[in-house]
């Protein structure tokens, strides 16, 4: 009673009995047809657990997944994205930086360049 319990989400998200290449980036592991299709995000499987699990999960999983679906969509659909400086996608620096949340070591910098005429913004 009175106690603060931290869930280490890092450590479930790469545990190697759950997932194969649990280092690789492999966001096909979530498609249909991929080994990890199934997975529930909703916090009942703790596979993955976004938006945390159990009596106290976030009140917004539904409205947080359509609008993260939404804005993905529309940033894909309006603009092409580019590296900065020439920067080539297999030369990025995946390193993460430690602490409370996860973050990466080096910010990722992109040109967004718009796709669509000016007037269908």
């Amino acid at each position: 009673k009175g106690s603060t319990l931290l869930v280490n989400v890092w450590a479930i998200a790469r545990d190697p009995k759950v997932w194969a290449d649990p280092l690789e980036f492999r966001p096909e592991r979530f498609l249909t047809g991929g080994e990890k299709a199934d997975v529930d995000v909703k916090g009942n499987d703790f596979e993955v657990i976004p938006f945390g699990a159990g009596r106290r999960i976030c009140a917004g999983v539904g409205l947080g997944i359509r609008m993260v679906q939404l804005l993905t969509a529309s940033l894909i659909h309006a603009f092409d994205l580019d590296l900065a400086n020439g920067l080539l996608a297999q030369n990025l620096n995946m390193e993460e930086a430690y602490g409370l949340t996860l973050q990466r070591a080096e910010p990722l910098l992109v040109h967004p360049r718009p796709r669509l005429a000016t007037h269908v913004y």
